[in-house]
């Protein structure tokens, strides 16, 4: 005859019973798991299709941090995944092709301060080579500056928005901060006559002073002669924004270790820039904005961009594309910049409060301004928090710095057609 179990016996059963489908639980959540990376990386092999960058990002959880080889495929993969491509030249518009002659002659315009009212500042003077086409201050110095990068801080009036680099401006949708401009025609000419830049104030005084000088008579009539009636007609405004125009085009950074490593050289990445790739594509969502090859967009947004790097720092006020529509539906939204670069032409942001890209990354991955609990009026939808680790966030950073160019930047003329003092000479 069966003895009844007592109520402690009952429960001991129950709990091993219990203990035991926790277990096997455990165990197939493992198998899976394992099965399931062992999948994803079955599909490296050629003949199947490859990885997604969603599932790029969860192989990466599991690679050994130092296992190169797998990160080497990680990062081709990635480049798969994305459909990226080399870069390109930059397309000319039909009515002003690059030709030789007006390069040239924009080079010499560009390093000229003939241009400005007061015969002092050129384009250089804040666009300078030594600071890779952009001036290393956190906000332009503009009328009355002198010299150029940190020598001009203090010298005269500060604009209010940071100098972007000119490199790869003719890949650009839209020109300043603000897309005000679409065309680098256009833009060329807007610093000339703002009066807290070079404050030109004569169309025709300028006119008068190129015609004045023999050289600039043989370049424009080299550049623009061939519909010209009379000596000197060549030379107005819309030549001169040609010009400029022409030679900014060709400020372009096209030889990186990145553009290599996507030309199929594996060694010009480090483990740790080949990591970052993963995490940019990945993890960080950076190439939704800053897509390649370019690594910008064609749209302005808000990312609710602060007065200074610190947390609790309070939002900038600058409303941006905002004032250009004069709309709220634009406040605070300004062009993505290219990373091609990045890591020589800091302060960073419209308004230069970042010093550095480690500072950029940290408030990414917070996300933006209305993550670090700012009310940020249509902040995009796209910058959201990142979870990255410490490691993550400085593989990030060191993959930006293979955006940076291997070419030097332009030289600097030793003189100018009109005489007068050629900035940083």
């Amino acid at each position: 005859m069966s003895v009844p179990a007592s109520a402690n016996e009952l429960q001991n059963a129950a709990r091993s019973r219990s203990l035991q489908t926790k277990g096997l639980m455990l165990g197939l959540i493992i198998v899976i798991a394992i099965a399931g990376a062992f999948i994803l990386r079955q599909r490296f092999v050629g003949g199947s299709a490859g990885p997604t960058i969603g599932e790029i990002t969860e192989l990466a959880k599991t690679t050994p941090p130092g296992d190169r080889a797998e990160w080497l495929r990680l990062a081709r993969a990635t480049l798969t995944a994305e459909k990226v491509m080399p870069l390109t030249d930059p397309q000319e518009p039909i009515n002003n092709r690059g030709e030789a002659s007006r390069v040239e002659l924009g080079y010499q315009l560009f390093f000229d301060p003939i241009l400005s009212g007061d015969k002092t500042t050129s384009c250089a003077s804040c666009h300078h080579p030594d600071h890779w086409m952009a001036d290393g201050l956190r906000k332009g110095v503009g009328l009355g500056g002198r010299g150029y990068g940190a020598q001009r801080a203090g010298t005269g009036q500060e604009l209010k928005r940071n100098t972007p680099s000119i490199f790869n401006v003719a890949y650009n949708p839209v020109q300043f901060w603000d897309g005000r401009v679409g065309s680098l025609e256009e833009q060329a000419l807007v610093p000339l006559f703002a009066e807290d830049e070079m404050h030109q104030t004569s169309v025709d005084g300028l006119v008068r002073r190129l015609r004045a000088i023999p050289t600039y008579r043989e370049l424009f009539a080299k550049a623009f002669g061939f519909n010209s009636k009379k000596e000197g007609e060549e030379i107005n405004l819309q030549n001169i924004a040609r010009a400029l125009a022409a030679f900014e085009r060709k400020l372009n950074i096209t030889d990186t270790n990145y553009d290599l490593f996507v030309r199929g050289q594996d060694d010009k990445l480090t483990t740790g820039q080949l990591r970052g790739m993963v995490v940019f594509f990945g993890q960080g969502q950076c190439a939704v904005c800053h897509t390649p090859p370019h690594f910008h967009d064609a749209v302005l947004s808000s990312i609710g961009v602060t007065k200074s790097p610190e947390k609790g720092a309070p939002l900038d006020d600058d409303p941006g594309f905002g004032a250009v529509i004069r709309k709220r539906d634009g406040f605070g939204m300004f062009k993505t910049p290219g990373l091609r670069n990045v890591s020589r032409t800091g302060p960073y942001m419209h308004n230069g409060a970042f010093n550095t890209l480690e500072e950029i990354v940290e408030f990414y991955n917070d996300g933006g301004g209305r993550g670090r609990g700012l009310n940020v009026y249509s902040q995009d939808t796209k910058v959201a928090k990142l979870d990255l680790n410490d490691r993550q966030k400085k593989d990030l950073v060191d993959f930006m710095k293979s955006l940076d160019s291997l070419a030097p930047p332009p030289i600097v003329p030793k003189q100018v057609p009109s005489g007068l003092p050629v900035v940083g000479k």
